[in-house]
């Protein structure tokens, strides 16, 4: 279990995941970088995060927009160099704010080193850095297809989870792990304070192994690719260098389940600091009482402290997937996510309320992982516009769109073309320049949640006294020493009436009318403390 008598300082942040292309270009390429970054450091900490999780940014062809990794140890030229890197460090620091960054660990572009060494010689050390046999088995890639791909000039085929570009590492070789921890410490030695692992949960720590078995309707289900038997041994492993090389780290886990009891496994003082909940987080629709549920779970079931999050950049944004495009609704779900118990995540764009980018045709699409199943279906003898159906279904693009700094055409990428979403329009999206001074925007909410739960400690280290739902009001009581915060959201479609406690100074509030009686407007907040403490 995750002590919590020993606070870190992670447990008082709040994060700010930016997707490195889209967030600003500052050379007019249409590419996010980090000049861009640096310069809007101002406005992230104008808007109260005090952490950062930025997304892989290595030099790689970007079939997975750079999660193909080919060089681990340099900044990719569309991102800047390393001095801005640098730079991007040294001035978020003096702005007190930490950044971890995204490491993959599962596999590397074929365009890696390792993996050119390992096709141009069969006798290279590096063959072993990678899985490569005579003939496929039956396992199928995440994306969509066989996990095996020939090798260009040779006889056998090679193992990839993901796309073909992208090769799973052998995690049984000790020399694989050495070489990661390399990584690790040459990205500590310039300043980091933490990783996220993507898909950590994936290594292959036990060969390739048995095949995975399918479901009633031949769908394969993927039972012996992911949690492998030693899988707990290598993470610890990992873990434990980074910890003894730096030990005020903080140690994020992508666990690819949506199962609490799945996740729970991967958090401890020997593993991971927090893992990605998506038992909550990547909820396909929003009903109050399965998230009070989840919440109750996490409280009863989960060792140390839950994540609290509805974004990222593999997920529909909330505002669509889960608010309906209900501005309301998003101001009552950033309410929760900042108010729960756990560490908050937000993703670049929701403090304005961006809702999903919709490519019109394949053409428009970049996520590799859509484009492979427009062709999977082109292959089964599905319909161009039934292909892309099924590729929008899949397609991760929707919530990577260019953020949106004003109303101008392709915003703050106004130079150039976008990676993405040359045809989106701008002039009806919501935008900061338009809500920065707007006390009744969805932007200026965030910033008084952040606030608040940065200055109340009850927010950041409280346990809950109470965690209650009646009907769609979902109620918790966050305690920490002798400072108590009550939270009221309202999640119902109709106003609740209550008894305000008019002992209880109102700290923030949105939807809310006292008087005789006293209620909530729909998606109404209510948060307040008892008079004995001051935050």
């Amino acid at each position: 279990m995750v002590s919590e008598t020993k606070h870190k300082w992670w447990q008082e942040t709040v994060f700010y995941e930016i997707y490195m292309a889209s967030f600003q270009d500052s050379n007019g390429d249409g590419i996010g970088d980090f000049r861009g970054l640096t310069d809007r450091l101002d406005y992230l900490q104008d808007l109260g995060v005090n952490g950062l999780w930025i997304t892989p940014f290595y030099p790689s062809p970007k079939v997975d927009n750079g999660y193909d990794v080919a060089d681990y140890f340099n900044v990719d030229p569309d991102f800047g160099n390393l001095s801005d890197f640098d730079n991007f460090i040294e001035q978020a620091h003096a702005r007190n704010i930490k950044v971890i960054i995204d490491v993959v660990l599962n596999h590397v572009s074929t365009e890696h080193l390792w993996f050119k060494q390992a096709v141009s010689d069969r006798k290279s050390k590096y063959r072993d850095y990678f899985f490569f046999q005579d003939e496929p088995n039956g396992r199928e890639s995440f994306f969509g297809g066989s996990a095996w791909q020939k090798e260009a000039d040779g006889p056998q085929v090679y193992y990839h989870k993901f796309a073909p570009e992208q090769a799973d590492l052998n995690w049984q070789n000790k020399a694989v792990r050495e070489d990661m921890q390399a990584v690790l410490k040459f990205w500590l030695d310039r300043g980091v304070d933490g990783f996220r692992f993507d898909v950590i949960n994936f290594l292959s720590c036990n060969g390739v192994g048995e095949e995975n078995s399918s479901d009633v309707s031949g769908k394969q289900i993927h039972s012996h690719d992911i949690d492998q038997p030693g899988i707990f041994e290598c993470i610890s492993e990992i873990c434990t260098f980074v910890r003894d090389y730096s030990k005020d780290c903080f140690l994020v886990g992508e666990v690819g389940h949506e199962e609490l009891s799945k996740l729970v496994p991967y958090q401890s003082d020997d593993l991971l600091d927090v893992v990605f909940n998506f038992n909550l987080g990547s909820i396909a629709s929003f009903d109050i009482g399965n998230v009070h549920e989840q919440l109750v779970a996490m409280e009863d079931r989960q060792g140390g402290l839950p994540t609290i999050f509805f974004n990222s950049h593999d997920m529909p944004r909330s505002m669509s997937r889960l608010c309906q495009n209900n501005a309301a609704h998003a101001a009552a779900l950033a309410a929760l996510t900042l108010t729960a118990r756990g560490v908050s995540f937000l993703y670049f764009g929701e403090e304005i309320g961006l809702a999903d980018f919709i490519p019109e045709n394949i053409h428009e699409m970049r996520d590799v992982q859509a484009i492979n199943h427009y062709q999977l279906a082109l292959d089964e003898g599905k319909t161009k516009s039934q292909a892309y159906g099924r590729a929008l279904k899949e397609c991760r693009d929707k919530s990577r769109l260019y953020m949106q700094w004003n109303s101008h055409k392709f915003s703050g990428f106004s130079s150039s073309i976008p990676w993405i979403g040359e045809g989106a329009p701008n002039s009806n999206m919501p935008n900061v320049e338009a809500q920065i001074n707007d006390p009744d925007s969805l932007l200026h909410w965030y910033k008084m949640l952040i606030a608040l739960r940065r200055e109340c400690p009850a927010l950041n280290l409280g346990r809950y006294d109470v965690l209650s739902l009646d009907k769609g009001l979902l109620t918790f009581v966050r305690r920490w020493q002798n400072q108590i915060l009550h939270i009221m959201i309202n999640f119902c479609d109709v106003k609740y009436a209550f008894n305000h406690n008019p002992s209880h100074e109102v700290l923030a509030s949105k939807g809310l009318n006292l008087g005789e009686p006293d209620f909530l407007l729909p998606f109404g907040t209510l948060i307040t403390r008892e008079v004995q403490d001051v935050c």
